[in-house]
């Protein structure tokens, strides 16, 4: 089964690519069943290849020389040509190119295997080649192709914009195309079913026409006028209260800030808040990932926390608003857009797809608490150079909030789940939730009073001011603050006068240690370099170690 590469293609009709009067392209939804299972017997995606894809084609034949790499859609000498006019989301199982995140990602190819859009589910604990049914649902409205991936419960939700008459003529062949190369495994199509709308009105030739169904409400029996009226009263004062509050809060950001969205806008680029769109959580809200269709881009959408306390949560919103939108640094999140309405507070920010620095920097952490992973043994993500590029850019985003900008500001949240990552490793610092303006021309115009950020980051004598220092012994070592090391003397046997400062096995009862106190002791007695991530492999610049670990312990 190796090397070999096929296409199922409904021959049946082909689709138009534009409505019966060529007012707009065809909508339609695609739904299947895959399921991939590797052969050999392996189940873990690492003796696997090379995966699947669903395609839209002027050219239905199967390319020459297309398996391996190609995946049945194009070979060495075709691809990326306009002339393969093929659309394609494509399953991949293994990794094949260099510029490829990994080989469990869901991707876009325009004319090309080489994806103008990733998306590893690997995070999302999706295993394309798990042997597990994939139920495939893809979505096309004229403009935007909507992609879900659901295994066992778990779910992946993705839109992009993609204008389908820059690479398809009429005419277009529908199917599936498959590949195995060096490793093989079987490819399953277990079953699919394609609909097509037409968006035009009825009577119109080719195609389906879209029923628009009516929703009628049924007339209640009408109340007595004193009724209706007491009801009146009640809901006028339960949401006066809230209507002086939403106008306070409208007040209180600048005019000329960012884009002031609206809530339905919102809703309709994250599917309502739903679960499979969800990116991340933390203390002031949750991060959805969206897609805006008039400015034909994904961002996150904070989703900040308002049911414990209403008024911190205001303040809050208002001063990340505030705050973010006057803020220009390549080393700083952009936020594009803002929304309150309805008790909902809600901030727009550019998206990266890499995600925050812990999730790469703790994959050990996540990795020993789930058997059905295993530690990748190619080069680290996080490698030495490209941490110390990312603690030179959070440092230079610091230095420009506290120098550069035109009102001196205090994050007061500076951590790794706080720093984004782009798709060059380089840190964009975000969530300022708890930043504060500490001082223009010389005057304070705020004091804080309660004890705000995370634990673990906090210096112990206030519990106020963070320790940018902190986040430093973070990344180099890829320990979190609070319990870095299970500390313990262990001499080693061989009286090399080596010492270990990590648990042991059985039997020995390790202390938790904070990060701090283990690198100042580290640093005592000689060997700051100790304080290296295990995962870098010793392959860093010691001087660059030596001279980082100082400058975090001065901080």
């Amino acid at each position: 089964m190796s090397h070999k590469s096929g296409r199922v293609v409904y021959a049946k009709e082909t689709l138009k690519l534009w409505n019966a009067k060529r007012t707009a392209l065809t909508s339609f939804r695609k739904e299947f069943v895959l399921n991939i299972i590797p052969q050999g017997g392996c189940l873990n995606g690492s003796g696997t290849g090379e995966g699947m894809a669903f395609f839209l084609t002027n050219n239905p034949s199967l390319p020459s020389d297309s398996s391996g790499q190609w995946l049945g859609l194009t070979n060495n000498k075709t691809d990326g040509a306009p002339a393969n006019r093929i659309v394609a989301v494509e399953f991949d199982t293994r990794r094949s190119f260099e510029a490829e995140m990994d080989g469990n990602h869901v991707g876009l190819d325009l004319n090309s295997v080489r994806s103008v859009g990733q998306f590893p589910l690997s995070n999302l604990s999706l295993d394309l080649s798990s042997g597990s049914d994939l139920k495939v649902t893809l979505a096309y409205d004229g403009a935007v192709l909507s992609t879900d991936v659901l295994q066992m419960g778990r779910i992946f939700s993705n839109d992009l914009y993609i204008d389908l008459s820059r690479y398809l003529l009429d005419n277009i062949s529908v199917g599936l195309a498959a590949s195995t190369g060096e490793f093989a495994e079987l490819n399953q199509v277990k079953s699919w079913n394609f609909t097509t709308y037409d968006n035009a009105t009825a009577g119109d030739d080719g195609g389906y026409v879209r029923r628009r169904q009516k929703l009628f409400l049924a007339v209640l029996i009408p109340l007595t006028v004193g009724v209706m009226l007491m009801a009146l009263f009640v809901w006028w004062r339960l949401t006066r209260q809230a209507r002086l509050a939403y106008r306070n809060l409208e007040k209180m950001i600048d005019a000329h800030g960012p884009v002031r969205f609206k809530l339905r806008e919102l809703r309709n680029a994250t599917r309502d808040f739903g679960d499979g769109r969800k990116h991340g959580r933390g203390g002031s809200g949750t991060v959805y990932l969206g897609y805006l269709r008039r400015m034909g881009m994904e961002v996150a959408v904070k989703r900040v926390s308002t049911n414990v306390n209403s008024n911190r949560g205001d303040k809050e919103f208002v001063a990340e608003v505030n705050t973010i939108s006057k803020l220009s640094h390549r080393n700083l999140v952009k936020l594009i857009g803002w929304c309150h309405k309805k008790g909902e507070l809600l901030l727009v920010y550019e998206y990266f797809p890499m995600g925050s620095l812990d999730k790469l920097l703790y994959a050990r952490e996540r990795t020993a608490s789930s058997s059905s992973m295993s530690l990748s043994t190619d080069t680290p993500e996080l490698t030495w150079e490209r941490r110390y590029e990312i603690i030179h850019g959070v440092a230079s985003a610091l230095d420009y909030l506290h120098h550069g900008s035109s009102k001196r500001i205090l994050h007061r949240d500076v951590k790794a789940s706080n720093m984004m990552l782009d798709t060059e490793y380089n840190a964009r610092l975000g969530d300022f939730g708890l930043a504060r303006v500490i001082q223009h021309d010389g005057v304070t115009h705020h004091s804080t009073q309660v004890v705000a950020g995370t634990r673990g980051y906090m210096a112990y004598e206030s519990f106020f001011t963070y320790a940018f220092g902190v986040f430093v012994m973070e990344v180099v070592s890829g320990r979190i603050p609070s319990n870095a090391v299970q500390y313990q003397y262990i001499h080693d046997s061989d009286n090399s006068g080596e010492e270990d400062y990590w648990s042991g096995g059985q039997g020995r009862h390790p202390t938790p240690m904070h990060i701090v106190d283990w690198i100042w002791r580290l640093y005592g007695e000689g060997k700051a370099l100790h304080a290296a991530d295990p995962l870098l492999g010793g392959e860093f610049d010691q001087a660059q170690v030596d001279c980082t670990v100082r400058l975090a312990l001065a901080c």
